[in-house]
């Protein structure tokens, strides 16, 4: 049994070691990825900030007044960002 898996790790060990790196360098991105979208604060977190930016319109960025569009995020949900300088406004978890 070992002279078999010595074997296979003779033959095959580059791509076990790719495979572990790329695993590695994915659960990365995914630890980043978290820590990043939960600094984005939600609607209502952005709305109690700036009282004045949610009109009947639609929630506006606070600092140049414009409207806010969404941009989905794969798996996470939607980020708001100011239409006009482009300001990550806040976050909609997906439901």
């Amino acid at each position: 049994m070992w002279n078999s898996l010595l074997a296979f790790w003779d033959q095959y060990h580059g791509l076990i070691i790719g495979f572990a790196v790329l695993a590695l360098v994915l659960f990365v991105n995914q630890l980043i990825f978290r820590r990043g979208w939960k600094s984005y604060p939600t609607r209502e977190q952005y709305v109690a900030a700036h009282p004045g930016s949610a009109t009947a319109g639609g929630v506006v960025c606070a600092k140049c007044r414009q409207k806010a569009a969404g941009m989905a995020v794969t798996s996470a949900g939607r980020i708001y960002r100011c239409t006009w300088c482009e300001t990550e406004l806040y976050r909609v978890d997906r439901a």
